[in-house]
């Protein structure tokens, strides 16, 4: 009798669902290559570009904790396709798509009714995180959808009772376990679940266990091997409000909901799916268990799990997404008999603020991009980079050599970790020799020593000629020795603490506006014993001695003082002065000195204490 009403009432869910599977389609697709690649996206990348054999390889020896699965499967996707970022986040839309549909047929068997079926398809559609994962490059959207797969094939089976249910049973766990390791969670709560609410059904789901366990076998070994001293890139386990309510935000709205939108949205979603529990649980106990069990279960694991790693996140929670999703959208039904009826949409329209602020941000706002502009900064980079020049990275983000592929040399310091010290100084001082201009893209991470020494030294001992800024990104281009002072002007002095000036670059070299930031480059030599350490000033002053504006500080910034420099190193230092907004047009002074920063007396540099180094001239 229930496949005969299915079978009827097929036409009539097919007629509603299908506008909301356009929908969700449109919008999973929509700006799709909008952001950059992320780091973890490059990584998927350079693991799919292996052969087969390197990827088992590279999955073993770097004890990788992932799954091969989704690297062969992006890999056999690139070898159709190329490795577009379209291609490369499209495997992934795919197969978060069919999420769809599932969750659709799921609302349908359990309330047997259309709307409910599509009203599911609907909010899974235009659920702001699931849009975020289906534009993700990586398994974690497909993780949502083996967790809804797999939980409805198995809740099949235990209706039915046939042997072709368990094997698809089967085969759909152990696909699911060979494509992300956190599925692992669902399994022992799905037996304990038979157990509990199919006593009768134990024997089929025992059966079904022993075949999963003999084919994952091979995944068993490796998933110990990478999991086993695994410490996670991800965070410790927050106090159990916290982690409440993160995971109830970025279920709700995705990472890119914040603000008073986001908690009213969260607080329709608890409304909606706390009436849909209620009523699962008056109407069909086992339904309400069921979808609790695999709603609560992947969150709480992997929240014990980060107790001793750092491997709280949500996306690892991602099997459990869909039912908090259909719950919400079972929340129509749970509240169909509340009175007044207009106190029923209350609930859908504080979600539906919550969706729309979220889906704007991640449409429509950059500071709100799941990665940093790195496209935009490397076609800067192909623009602007001469032959000659080297481009250099601190961070081993495959995200630049996916986008990067010109003519210019590009290496990355540190190489390797461990970081040393000297091989790196070396390196720097090889590559100031040989290149008359250096880019640097500075990436400091903490599981990446050594990439500020990198940037501290390029500082110190090469010209900082621009900081060109994306996003939270930085390009830097320097000019080393010797081409750095044949950029500059000549400024010989020599100060009576031992230091002298090389060389001075003001810029711009043309007259200036008010609010305007003039730069002025500078390089030292100590060419006595230099014992102490001295603040520089660079002031502007107007025709009658008066400061306007003035940037101290000495140089090295404290970190480098003069009595370490090595003999005959030429040392850089910059300023910037801003112009007040209100200063008057003419021409003004730039002067320099040095000083004693606790006493305030001034070094003598010949006759005087201080030099002219530039004339100003402002602009109305």
């Amino acid at each position: 009798m229930g496949a005969k009403r299915i079978r009827s009432s097929g036409p009539g869910f097919q007629i509603w669902a299908l506008p909301f599977l356009l929908l969700g389609w449109v919008l999973q697709l929509f700006r799709i290559t909008g952001p950059s690649l992320r780091g973890d996206e490059g990584f998927s990348w350079m693991v799919a570009r292996m052969d087969v054999g390197a990827i088992l390889r590279f999955i073993w020896e770097a004890r990788e904790p992932h799954s091969p699965l989704p690297f062969l499967w992006m890999k056999a996707w690139m070898l159709g396709a190329g490795d577009s970022e379209l291609t490369l986040r499209f495997h992934s839309a795919f197969a978060t798509f069919l999420i769809l549909p599932l969750a659709g047929v799921w609302l349908y068997w359990i309330t047997r009714k259309p709307l409910m079926g599509a009203m599911g398809i609907a909010l899974v559609g235009m659920h702001p995180y699931i849009i975020w994962l289906a534009q993700d490059a990586r398994p974690y959207g497909t993780l949502a959808f083996w967790g809804l797969f797999q939980s409805m094939i198995l809740w099949r089976a235990l209706r039915a009772n046939r042997l072709q249910g368990w094997i698809a049973y089967g085969l759909a766990s152990a696909l699911a376990l060979y494509y992300h390791y956190a599925m692992l969670f669902v399994l022992p709560l799905q037996g304990m679940l038979t157990l509990l609410l199919w006593r009768h059904r134990w024997r089929g789901w025992m059966l079904s266990a022993i075949a999963i366990g003999i084919m994952w076998a091979p995944g068993a070994v490796l998933a110990y091997h990478a999991l086993a001293p695994y410490r996670g890139t991800a965070l410790q386990a927050p106090p159990p409000a916290d982690a409440a309510a993160q995971v109830l935000r970025v279920f709700t709205v995705g990472w890119t909901g914040d603000g008073w939108p986001a908690r009213l949205a969260v607080g329709g979603a608890l409304i909606l799916a706390g009436s849909a529990v209620f009523r699962l649980l008056r109407r069909s106990r086992k339904t309400g268990i069921w979808m609790l069990g695999h709603l609560s279960v992947p969150i709480l694991a992997t929240w014990l799990a980060s107790q001793g790693r750092a491997v709280f996140a949500p996306h690892y929670m991602a099997a459990g997404l869909p039912f908090w999703i259909t719950l919400i959208a079972l929340g129509g039904w749970g509240l169909s008999a509340l009175r007044p009826s207009w106190l029923q949409v209350i609930p859908w329209w504080m979600l539906a603020v919550g969706f729309a602020q979220s889906l704007w941000h991640h449409y429509a706002l950059p500071q709100y991009a799941k990665s940093p502009p790195v496209r935009e900064l490397v076609s800067f980079l192909r623009q602007k980079a001469a032959p000659g020049d080297h481009i250099l990275i601190t961070f081993p983000d495959p995200v630049f050599p996916y986008y990067y592929r010109g003519d210019i040399p590009w290496s990355m310091l540190p190489a390797t970790q461990p970081f040393h010290p000297e091989e790196v100084q070396e390196r720097l001082k090889e590559l100031a020799q040989r290149h008359p201009r250096i880019w640097l893209l500075p990436v400091h991470m903490p599981s990446w020593p050594g990439s500020e020494e990198v940037e501290r030294w390029l500082v110190r001992h090469a010209d900082l000629l621009e900081v060109y800024p994306f996003g939270v990104l930085r390009l830097m281009a320097f000019r080393p020795l010797p081409w750095a002072l044949q950029g500059m002007q000549r400024k010989e002095a020599r100060w009576a603490d031992g230091v002298e000036l090389l060389g001075v670059r003001v810029e711009p070299d043309h007259p200036s506006h008010p609010g305007g930031l003039l730069r002025i480059s500078t390089a030292w030599r100590r060419w006595g014993a230099a014992p102490q350490e001295h603040s520089v000033f660079v002031h502007l002053v107007d025709g009658e001695g008066r400061l306007v504006a003035q940037d101290d500080h000495p140089v090295g910034r404290g970190e480098y003082p003069p009595w370490a420099w090595e003999p005959d190193e030429v040392v850089f230092e910059r300023f910037e002065l801003r112009l007040p907004a209100e200063i008057p047009p003419g021409r003004y002074l730039l002067r320099m000195g040095r000083y004693n920063w606790e006493t305030l007396i001034r070094v003598p540099v010949g006759d005087q204490d201080f030099i002219e180094i530039s004339t100003v001239e402002v602009l109305p």
